[in-house]
């Protein structure tokens, strides 16, 4: 799917390799090199739990699709118990786009961690609540086409956890973008686990997301719908069977597509 660039490709593409040094300023390091962008890895540790089956709303190509997981660059990471934030300045054309020279990229997340825990890594079987602003700033983008026009957006999103469920919310928008990204919109994605609430469905889950994307140029709307039922057959070993609905521009916008997966997310 997307721009069929990578189609039958075999290339092998480095996605992370950075120095990391800690505690450069108060309560902060920083990674150097091919490096974490602000947003997507702490939405996947906290805020959307399954990758395997879907990319996170503004990266995947039936949602906003603006933006990937690294890039050349510097990253400062910053945590207390209450707030947090990534700051970043990148090359902007990700890990596996063309560098061309032109322009950078800004980048941010900003979290208020409501009921702490901003030091520690996100459990399933924790309580929190955590508040995001998000985007970045991305002058001459290699993404946008051969132009290198701007890519700037921004979100907000908002997750809620505790052991028996998560709930979680996000709003994007573009500030300034090629016509083939310019947009804005929703997901809101939850779990329940129903482990928590019944002894006998111990390490059963049911999953659920939708997307929607609304294009500027008038050429619609993207729609997807992702349900699932989970179970966790140990430490490492989680089994997911799920159904995703397409429907809007990121296919023909008067086509519809179901499909059906069975996953095994192995993770240690």
């Amino acid at each position: 799917k997307g721009d069929d660039k990578d189609l039958g490709s075999w290339e092998v593409r480095l996605k992370y390799a950075y120095l990391y040094l800690d505690n450069v300023l108060p309560f902060t390091g920083v990674e150097i090199g091919q490096v974490h962008r602000p947003w997507i890895d702490h939405e996947e540790h906290g805020g959307w739990n399954y990758r395997s089956i879907s990319k996170v709303f503004v990266e995947a190509h039936e949602g906003a699709h603006l933006t990937n997981s690294a890039d050349l660059g510097v990253n400062f990471k910053t945590k207390t118990e209450h707030f947090s934030s990534e700051l970043g300045l990148f090359n902007g054309e990700g890990y596996h786009g063309i560098e061309d020279g032109e322009g950078l990229s800004a980048e941010w997340r900003l979290t208020g961690h409501i009921l702490g825990g901003g030091t520690h890594k996100r459990k399933k079987s924790s309580t929190y609540a955590d508040v995001s602003f998000l985007g970045q700033w991305n002058a001459n983008s290699n993404k946008s086409g051969a132009d290198g026009e701007d890519l700037n957006w921004y979100g907000l999103h908002a997750v809620y956890n505790q052991p028996e469920f998560l709930l979680a919310a996000q709003y994007i928008a573009t500030e300034d973008a090629a016509s083939k990204y310019a947009g804005s919109g929703y997901s809101v994605n939850g779990e329940l686990r129903l482990g928590e609430l019944a002894d006998e469905l111990n390490h059963v889950g049911i999953i659920g997301r939708y997307d929607y994307f609304d294009m500027d140029d008038n050429s619609g709307d993207k729609k997807r719908t992702i349900a699932g039922i989970t179970y966790k057959y140990n430490k490492y070993v989680e089994f997911i069977a799920n159904y995703l609905g397409e429907k809007g521009s990121a296919l023909d916008p008067d086509e519809e597509q179901d499909a059906f997966m069975l996953t095994t997310e192995v993770n240690w």
